[in-house]
């Protein structure tokens, strides 16, 4: 009788723990190879409704052998033919979830694709990929990427490339991404959050996982340059509006009458999109809002003057929604791994494996992008940053254009 037989056979008599009442659900069972000599029965983490979840898992005891984890707990078991994870009485959130145990034992068994696919595993939710992430770097060795990167790919594609991404979503998906070298979709989150975050970005776990808060990425790889990029995006978005304004202050307010007007009502049309200005309304709006709010621009000023009737504000506003557009592609995982420093590398070689070739920053890249994207990516020092920029294919720094 194993462990949840057990817990279901205490309920029908005294409640097994104090507070609410608990109930346990079983699933179907799962079967990952045909010589199973092991169930293993997951327990989850109770429900808020007070419902525990148990499924028993058919295993070879030979493969669970191989892990230094399972077969501790197969030691001391005085059953060798059954194993429990999960259900711990003391803790309602143990952190052990069906998904994310799947995603581990089948990889300890070397399930092929095809047989990953007929068990489901290509379609668990997001929680389950961080649980995976976590036991595995709980209990195995190796890079996760070589073992479990090749899974990640056909979930991604399954359950996240055409799907329309949220904040949350997105911040979720970052650390994924990032352990297991997922270059598309971590360009496609960093630019994400870069556009439609409001205020400071920040690295977040999944809503409701229970697992370590060292599971993260490092700030220069995310947190730092994502906000750096976000301002890169706040300053062209900002340029692209004013340069006119300010080229009409600077040196054109003497030649008419009708120039405070003229740049008056171009100022009071963007206030009207609640896009101006872009200081104030970013305060409670994101880049991407405010360049959504730019296609409602209508100037319906006629000023007195040739000069002034010329500006196309028109074209400014619509230019200024495609600079900022384009201006991100999101972090590039190559560059990132190119600029870090290596201490075999000469300085000369250091910069020639990270300088443009025939003017582009992404022929070495899994993504395209520009160089705004390889500023943002730049893991090595600023020094060296610079020097590149200013060679002879170099270009302005994204501050100085």
């Amino acid at each position: 009788m194993n462990f949840a037989t057990a817990v279901l056979l205490t309920m029908d008599g005294l409640p097994a723990r104090s507070g609410i009442a608990m109930s346990l659900v079983s699933d179907p069972d799962i079967s990952l190879v045909d010589n199973s000599d092991l169930t293993i029965t997951i327990i989850s983490p109770i429900s808020e409704k007070g419902v525990k979840y148990f499924t028993d898992v058919l295993v070879s005891s030979d493969i669970c052998n191989k892990s230094a984890y399972l077969k501790a707990l197969l030691d001391e078991s005085k059953d060798k033919t059954e194993l429990t994870l999960g259900g711990d009485e003391k803790s309602k959130d143990d952190g052990d979830t069906k998904e994310g145990t799947l995603i581990w034992l089948a990889h300890l068994h070397d399930l092929t694709q095809q047989r990953m696919q007929v068990l489901g595993l290509f379609n668990i939710p997001l929680m389950g990929v961080w649980y995976a992430i976590m036991l595995w770097y709980a209990h195995q060795d190796g890079k996760i990427k070589d073992s479990l990167g090749e899974w990640f790919n056909t979930w991604y594609d399954t359950n996240v490339a055409k799907v329309e991404l949220t904040v949350p979503m997105a911040q979720a998906l970052a650390y994924p991404c990032y352990t297991f070298d997922h270059a598309i979709g971590y360009a496609r989150v960093t630019k994400y959050l870069a556009y439609e975050h409001i205020g400071h970005i920040k690295e977040r776990q999944p809503k409701g996982f229970k697992g370590p808060k060292y599971l993260r990425i490092n700030e220069r790889m995310f947190v730092s340059p994502l906000n750096h990029a976000r301002g890169g995006l706040r300053t062209t978005l900002f340029k692209s509006l004013y340069s006119r304004v300010g080229r009409i202050l600077r040196t054109e307010s003497t030649l008419c009458s009708c120039w405070d007007a003229t740049i008056g009502r171009y100022q009071l049309a963007l206030i009207k999109c609640d896009a101006w200005s872009i200081e104030d309304v970013l305060h409670y709006s994101s880049i991407a809002q405010v360049v959504r709010r730019l296609k409602a621009f209508q100037y319906n000023y006629t000023p007195n003057c040739t000069r002034c009737r010329g500006i196309d504000w028109e074209t400014i506003v619509l230019k200024a929604q495609s600079n900022t557009l384009g201006y991100f592609n999101g972090m590039c995982l190559d560059c990132m791994d190119r600029s870090k420093p290596r201490g075999d590398d000469s300085d000369e070689e250091y910069e020639k494996h990270n300088q443009p070739v025939g003017g582009r920053w992404d022929t070495q890249c899994r993504i395209k992008h520009g160089q705004p994207t390889w500023y943002v990516s730049w893991q090595g020092r600023p020094d060296i940053r610079e020097k590149i920029l200013r060679g002879p294919d170099g270009y302005p720094t994204p501050e100085e254009e």
